[in-house]
C-alpha cells in the first residue's frame, strides 16, 4: 500500500527537477522559515524608524551612545566603518560613497532633528601648502644649519603630513630663530569670484574662488546665492582643482549667465576648530638627521620665534606623520582590519592606512592590481578583493608589506554587485556569473548544488543586496518589474527559500547580530514582529509513483493554538496599529487623495495606513494537485486525519500548504488505515 511522510521540511533546489527534489524539498517555498526543519511562518517586519531622506533608503548604521539609538540612512551605497581607536566613547565612525571619505561621530551625525547624518568632517587632515621662512638673530654660540617643517592637529588628535620643508639656515646655536610664512587653517567656505561657461570644455563651468586650499577633485562643495547662473546654486562634484590659479571645473551645462555674487562651502569640512600647528626642525642625533617636535601654536599663529637648546632632551618627540597623507578624495568601500589597519579602493588600487589611524594613508601602503576592484571585505587580519575578474586576497599585519603582496585566485569569479557582498564567519560571500563565491580557508561556488548558471542568472545577481545573519545569505533582487527576497542556507544540505519583500537596502547590525531592512523609506527590524506572521506557500516535489493510483487520505500534524507569547504580540501590533491609523486619520496624513503629492508611492486605491495584523493565528490550507490539476482544497482547522476525493488514479501528484501556523508533517497514503503505516 502506497504512503508516504514529509517531515523535515526543506527549500528549493532549482537545479533538480520536481520529480527529482527529495521527498522534503520544495517546488514554492516563500515566507517559510525552515530552519527548524519544521514549517512556519515568519514574522512579520518591525517598523523602528522613518528617516527624514530625499529617495529610497540605499544604506543604514545604527549608532548608540549612553542606551540613545539613532539611525542614520542614505540614498547612496556607503560603506561604514567604526573606529578601531581605544576608548571611542564619542562613537566616532569612518565612511566612503558619500562623496570625499568622511568622518563623524555620535554628537556630531545626530545633531537636529533633520537628515543623519546631520554633519561631519572630511577625513583626513589636509598638510599645509607654504614652506617656513626663517631668519635668526643674535646668539654667541657655535654656528648650525636648521630646516624646519610644521603641521596641522586636530581637536581629535589627528596630524597632518608636513608642510614643504624650510631652506636650509645657519646661524647661531643660541641665537633666536624668527620662523614666519606659517599656513593658517584651511577655510571651509569662501566667495566665488568669476565663472566661466563651457569651459576649458563644453558642459563644464570654471569657477574662480578666493581660495582653494584644502580643495581637492572628487570632493563635493555647494555653491549659494549666485546671481543670474542660478543653475549654479547646488551640490557639485569638484573636477579639477588649480592651485596656482584658484580655479576650480565642475560638471554644469547651462545657458544662463553668471550675473555676480555666490559662495562656495566644503559637504564635509575640514576639522578646524581648536586645531593647532606643531613646529619641527632638524636634529642630528647618532641616528642622523631627524626632525624633532618644537613647539605647539594656535592654528591661527603665522610667525614664531625659536629659543629651544639644541639637544636630544629638549626635543624629544620625532615627527611621526612624514607619509601621512589623507585618503585620495574618491576612495570607496571603507572597511576594517583587526590589526586596526583601515582599507579602501580606487579603480584598481587598495589602499591602506597607519594602524589605528584611519586618518593617515600613505601613498607607499597601496598595492596594485591587474584588474577593476569592485568591492573589497575585510575576514580578520585578511582583506578580500573582489574585481571584475579574478577575486584577490591580502594577508598580513604590517601595512608597509601586508604579507608580501596581493595572492591571486586562479578562476575568473567577477563580482557582479558591490552591494550583493556580505561577510560570514567562515568567508566572504558574493554574487559571480557562475553562482555565490565563498573566498575563505577554501574558495568555491557554493550554490553550485542548488542552481545552474542559467537558473542563477534569472535572479540577476547584477542587482543583488545582500547581507548575511546567523550566517545565512539574505538577499534583495530585482526580476522584471518586481523586486523580492531570497534566503540561502549554508548548511549541510542547502537549501534557498523567496521572500515576499521589496525591500532598497538590508544590513546587519554586528553589535547586536540583528537584521534590518528598509522600505518605503522606513527601516525595519527583520522579523522583529513576533504579534504578526506572514502567510507562507510551500509546494512538494512531485510524487511519482507506478502503476498509478488514488490517494484517499491524508493527515497534517500542525500547531494551531498560540502561545501566551504570540496572543500578547498579536494583542500588541493589533493595537499599535490601529492606533497608528487613527493618527493618520486625525491628521488628516491618510495621502488617500487622487492628487496628492504621494501619487504612484501607493498601489491605486491606496493609502498610508498600515494593514491590520491577525488576531489570530490559525490559517491552513491544503491543496492536491495531480496532472497539473488541482483536484482538492480544503481548510485544515485540526491535526485530525481527512478524506482525499475519490474516483480517478494518477501516477504523479503535489500538495501545496498555505497559512500562517506551524505545520510539523504531512502525511498521504491509499486508506485512512494506511496513514499509520507511514
Amino acid at each position: 500500500m502506497s504512503a508516504f511522510r514529509i517531515s523535515g521540511f526543506s527549500g528549493l533546489v532549482p537545479r533538480l527537477a520536481k520529480h527529482l527534489l527529495s521527498s522534503n524539498q520544495a517546488q514554492t517555498a516563500t515566507n517559510c522559515n525552515l530552519a527548524g526543519g519544521d514549517l512556519r511562518p515568519r514574522n512579520a517586519a518591525l517598523l523602528v524608524f522613518s528617516p527624514q531622506i530625499d529617495g529610497e533608503i540605499r544604506s543604514m548604521f545604527r549608532i548608540e551612545k549612553d542606551g540613545n539609538e539613532k539611525w542614520l540612512a542614505w540614498s547612496r551605497d556607503i560603506d561604514v566603518a567604526r573606529s578601531p581607536v581605544a576608548g571611542n566613547t564619542p562613537q566616532r565612525f569612518y565612511y566612503t560613497g558619500d562623496g570625499e571619505p568622511r568622518t563623524s561621530d555620535f554628537e556630531m551625525a545626530t545633531a537636529g532633528s533633520g537628515i543623519y547624518p546631520s554633519t561631519c568632517y572630511v577625513l583626513g587632515v589636509t598638510p599645509p601648502v607654504n614652506e617656513p621662512l626663517v631668519m635668526t638673530s643674535g646668539g654667541s654660540g657655535a654656528v648650525t644649519s636648521r630646516a624646519y617643517v610644521y603641521t596641522f592637529v586636530t581637536q581629535w588628535g589627528e596630524e597632518s603630513q608636513p608642510s614643504p620643508v624650510s631652506i636650509v639656515t645657519s646661524g647661531k646655536i643660541d641665537a633666536t630663530w624668527m620662523i614666519s610664512n606659517l599656513d593658517a587653517a584651511p577655510s571651509n567656505s569662501g566667495a566665488i569670484i568669476a565663472v566661466s561657461r563651457n569651459s576649458p570644455t563644453a558642459g563644464q563651468a570654471e569657477i574662480s574662488l578666493d581660495t582653494v586650499f584644502g580643495l581637492r577633485a572628487h570632493e563635493e562643495i555647494r555653491f549659494e546665492s549666485v546671481s543670474g547662473m542660478t543653475d549654479l546654486n547646488g551640490r557639485f562634484t569638484l573636477i579639477s582643482v588649480d592651485l596656482i590659479t584658484k580655479k576650480v571645473v565642475i560638471s554644469l551645462s547651462t545657458d544662463q549667465v553668471y550675473a555676480g555674487g555666490g559662495e562656495w562651502k566644503r559637504q564635509a569640512p575640514h576639522n578646524t576648530g581648536g586645531m593647532n600647528k606643531r613646529i619641527y626642525r632638524t636634529l642630528t642625533t647618532s641616528a642622523g638627521s631627524e626632525y624633532r617636535y618644537v613647539t605647539t601654536l594656535s592654528a591661527v599663529t603665522k610667525s614664531y620665534s625659536d629659543t629651544v637648546p639644541d639637544t636630544v632632551v629638549a626635543l624629544r618627540e620625532v615627527l611621526p606623520s612624514t607619509n601621512w597623507e589623507m585618503p585620495p578624495a574618491n576612495m570607496k568601500g571603507i572597511v576594517m582590519l583587526a590589526n586596526g589597519i583601515a582599507a579602501g579602493f580606487t579603480g584598481n588600487e587598495v589602499l591602506f592606512s597607519e594602524p589605528f589611524k584611519p586618518y593617515a594613508w600613505p601613498t607607499s601602503y597601496r598595492q596594485t592590481y591587474d584588474q577593476e576592484i569592485v568591492a573589497i571585505a575585510a575576514m580578520g587580519t585578511t582583506l578580500v578583493g573582489m574585481t571584475k575578474g579574478n577575486p584577490f586576497t591580502i594577508t598580513g599585519v604590517e601595512p608597509a608589506t601586508m604579507g608580501g603582496g596581493m595572492e591571486k585566485l586562479g578562476v575568473a569569479w567577477p563580482c557582479m554587485s558591490k552591494r550583493g557582498v556580505a561577510n560570514f564567519a567562515f568567508g566572504v560571500g558574493y554574487p559571480a556569473p557562475q553562482g555565490m563565491v565563498m573566498i575563505g580557508t577554501s574558495s568555491d561556488i557554493v550554490t553550485k548544488d542548488l542552481f545552474t548558471q542559467k537558473e542563477w542568472s534569472e535572479l540577476n545577481p547584477d542587482t543583488f543586496i545582500a547581507t548575511s545573519a546567523d550566517n545565512r545569505y539574505y538577499c534583495g533582487y530585482s526580476a522584471g518589474d518586481s523586486s523580492l527576497m531570497f534566503v540561502i542556507d549554508k548548511a549541510e544540505n542547502a537549501s534557498f527559500s523567496k521572500i515576499n519583500q521589496n525591500i532598497s537596502c538590508i544590513w546587519t547590525d554586528p553589535i547586536t547580530g540583528k537584521l534590518y531592512v528598509a522600505t518605503n523609506r522606513k527601516i525595519y527590524e527583520w522579523e522583529g514582529d513576533t504579534g504578526t506572521k506572514l502567510f507562507y506557500e510551500w509546494k512538494s516535489k512531485r510524487f511519482v509513483t507506478a502503476p498509478p493510483i488514488n490517494y484517499g487520505a491524508g493527515k497534517i500534524d500542525a500547531d494551531f493554538e498560540m502561545t501566551e507569547e504570540e496572543r500578547a504580540g498579536a494583542q500588541s501590533s493589533y493595537n499599535e496599529t490601529i492606533a497608528a491609523n487613527q493618527s493618520l486619520i486625525n491628521s488628516y496624513s491618510m495621502n488617500d487623495g487622487l492628487a496628492d503629492t504621494c501619487l504612484g508611492e501607493y498601489e491605486l486605491g491606496g493609502d498610508a495606513t498600515q494593514d491590520i495584523p491577525h488576531l489570530f493565528m490559525d490559517s491552513l490550507q491544503f491543496q492536491l494537485w495531480s496532472d497539473g490539476a488541482l483536484k482538492f482544497t480544503k481548510q485544515i482547522r485540526n491535526s485530525r486525519a481527512f478524506r482525499l476525493p475519490a474516483g480517478y488514479k494518477a501516477d504523479n501528484v503535489e500538495f501545496v500548504l498555505s497559512g500562517n501556523v506551524k505545520v510539523n508533517s504531512v502525511v498521504l497514503a491509499e486508506t485512512m488505515d494506511g496513514l499509520k503505516q507511514a
